[in-house]
């Protein structure tokens, strides 16, 4: 373990090299120049993080001063880092790692210079704790490779969002949504796996949930990965709407009838035979968005004799829009053939309430 930990230290400390490690020796007609002759003498290239995504590289070329132009192209990568003269002689740059960015380490850099239409280049290694990273020797660095959100029916309050992160073992990771949630942890379930979820609240603001951003940091390495939500607007604006249409509704079915609280069952009659299993499945008809209190209690047969009562289901709904509702109820243990269902329905809204009864008879056998 020791053995390992060492190893690490080093390639770190090599990553972060001083400049005379990147030195090279000029070459022996370059020396036989005549002292104006514009050229690159050195460069130096350090990283605040490696080649990972998200780290800045930054660049020194020592050349002749006062070139129109400076860079340093980056192998084979496509990348070019622009340069200035920020002192006599002393072109600097920075670039910032992308994820889609392949650097080579192994490959050659060229630094270039232009004086007037001339231009005069150089070629460089990269410094030898880079070349580390191609060899497998640097400490494993941070990735995610993939994050998603669980998917859920609606983006509203009192839902729960579900989030995974797949990335390197043994790091730190964590989860913001701007403007809703700032840094909440996200555990490692098992290795390379992170989870963690956020119940939205009332008060969160509808439009801050368009992206979330996970986070995952390996020793001093960091990645990103973001993630769109795709809400929509109406996901909460239908509840609003929902509020103010609802006595609209209400004052429309009290219109049908005798303008009593409507609360009728439609999947049964008083008196019905049902499943011989004892599964009762209760469909009705009320005011819309009322909630509706099942209340279910059993009178089996002992011994040819009604009179043991257990109390079956006792939950609430809530109707649709159109003031349909339905509720399965399983009875508890195993079921009695001829076993009797007093079913009590209570529906509410606001100080309205209705009420109705119906009984129901196990079938036998």
């Amino acid at each position: 373990m020791a053995k390992h930990t060492f190893k690490s230290t080093v390639a770190a400390l090599m990553l972060l090299a001083p400049a005379a490690a990147t030195f090279v020796a000029q070459p022996v007609h370059a020396q036989a120049r005549t002292a104006t002759a514009p050229r690159i003498t050195n460069m130096a290239l350090n990283s605040d993080s490696g080649l990972s995504p998200g780290a800045t590289l930054r660049v020194q070329v020592y050349a002749t001063p006062k070139a129109k132009r400076a860079s340093l192209t980056l192998g084979d990568s496509g990348i070019t880092v622009p340069l200035r003269e920020a002192t006599r002689g002393n072109y600097t740059g920075t670039y910032v790692v992308r994820r889609s960015d392949r650097i080579d380490p192994t490959q050659l850099m060229t630094a270039r210079v232009t004086f007037g239409e001339r231009s005069y280049s150089r070629q460089f290694n990269f410094p030898p704790g880079f070349q580390a990273l191609a060899m497998g020797n640097a400490p494993q660095q941070a990735q995610i490779e993939r994050f998603v959100m669980r998917p859920i029916p609606r983006l509203e309050p009192g839902r729960e969002l579900h989030f995974r992160l797949n990335g390197v073992p043994g790091g730190d990771a964590w989860l913001d949504i701007p403007g809703v949630i700032n840094g909440v942890d996200l555990a490692e379930s098992r290795p390379g796996v992170y989870e963690g979820s956020y119940t939205i609240r009332r008060r969160d603001d509808p439009d801050a949930f368009r992206s979330a951003v996970a986070t995952l940091r390996k020793g001093q390495q960091r990645d990103t990965a973001r993630l769109d939500l795709n809400v929509r607007d109406d996901d909460f604006r239908d509840r609003d709407r929902d509020r103010a249409d609802r006595d609209r509704d209400q004052r429309d079915a009290r219109r049908d009838g005798d303008g009593r609280f409507p609360l009728s069952i439609t999947s049964h009659q008083n008196n019905a035979v049902v499943d011989a299993n004892g599964n009762l499945a209760i469909q009705g008809r009320t005011a819309p968005h009322a909630n509706v209190r099942v209340q279910v209690d059993s009178v089996a047969s002992v011994g040819g004799l009604l009179g043991v009562t257990q109390p079956v289901a006792d939950q609430t709904v809530q109707a649709d829009r159109n003031g349909n509702f339905n509720v399965l109820v399983t009875p508890r243990g195993l079921p009695i053939p001829g076993t009797r269902y007093d079913v009590r329905l209570t529906a509410t809204n606001g100080n309205q309430t209705a009420e109705e009864r119906i009984t129901l008879i196990q079938r036998q056998g």
